[in-house]
């Protein structure tokens, strides 16, 4: 994700936008603008799109590609709508954030594939149609590149040239992704398809990134992949056991933080107890055992005191 604070560059470009009303859409031309190119680099056209929800709570990170032309339309829709309306910050990126997320029969195809391996389950979820909807706090939706990329004129599909040999998508996915994923610390993350493998395999190699809570290997579930289905047999088995470690090891560590608050508050407590005791039994020595500093005599009366005696 880009940082929040690119947002405002774009914020006038955004409220300049036509109004689309119930059904509508933005043409190619209204959006695919030189005022909102972000870089060209390697015969690919990278576009700005207002994606800037990060769920820091999230327990499940679905990771694709790169947002296509669908998803850019949708999202700047939801922006200039939600400017209209009067939403800005966190309430404008979430809705902008939830608009057309692996929308259609691809996320049909998602669904069923994270039920059979029971993260439903582990998520305590009837099903993970949930993510999308009712139970949309648990997910992160992103991409190895959040931003649209297009190849002369149309959608990129990560070869031709391949997502890491372009240099400025490459820094893109230190920078950035790196930065997002790490601020997202108790999700699983699913990258979904072979480039998001190489791209999270990227960031492990160079311990950007821990391998060992990524589901790697799993299918796009784009209709488009003729292999989905063969490769999501092969891999169920490993990929519910891996599901099943991560939330496992969650729920211990979650344990461990309770038992040492338990420990640090009864240790509180103690000393409270004792600072209070003490206070109590300051009166007490000064009734019954030596005189205060102020009452008693100073060296020289009590040698006076003696000599006289």
């Amino acid at each position: 994700m880009l940082p929040i604070a690119e947002f405002e560059r774009f914020r006038e470009a955004i409220a300049d936008l036509p109004m689309k009303g119930l059904g509508e859409k933005y043409a190619r031309a209204e959006l695919i603008r030189p005022h909102l190119l972000l870089f060209s680099d390697s015969g690919l056209d990278v576009y700005y799109v207002p994606f800037h929800f990060v769920n820091g709570s999230a327990r499940v990170v679905l990771l694709g590609l790169t947002p296509g032309w669908t998803q850019m339309e949708e999202a700047f829709r939801a922006a200039r709508k939600g400017l209209a309306e009067g939403l800005d910050g966190r309430m404008l990126f979430e809705r902008i954030d939830r608009t057309g997320s692996f929308s259609g029969p691809m996320r049909r195809n998602l669904v069923e594939m994270l039920d059979r391996i029971g993260l439903n389950s582990q998520l305590r979820i009837e099903t993970c149609h949930g993510l999308f909807d009712t139970s949309s706090r648990l997910a992160h939706f992103t991409s190895a590149v959040s931003a649209p990329i297009f190849k002369q004129g149309e959608n990129y599909r990560g070869y031709g040239p391949r997502l890491l040999e372009v240099p400025r998508l490459k820094q893109w996915v230190v920078e950035n992704l790196a930065r997002e994923l790490a601020s997202i610390p108790k999700a699983i993350v699913i990258p979904l398809g072979g480039v998001a493998d190489e791209v999270i395999m990227f960031l492990a190699e160079r311990r950007l990134f821990d391998s060992s809570r990524c589901l790697i290997g799993f299918p796009h579930p784009s209709g488009a992949n003729g292999h989905r289905k063969e490769q999501f047999t092969r891999g169920r088995e490993r990929w519910r056991g891996q599901v099943a470690e991560w939330f496992a090891r969650q729920a211990s560590e979650v344990s461990r933080c309770q038992r040492i608050e338990s420990l640090q508050y009864g240790q509180c407590r103690l000393r409270a107890v004792l600072t209070h005791y003490w206070e109590l039994r300051k009166p007490c020595q000064t009734q019954t055992g030596a005189l205060p500093e102020a009452s008693r005599p100073a060296s020289g009366q009590r040698q006076n005191q003696y000599r006289s005696q």
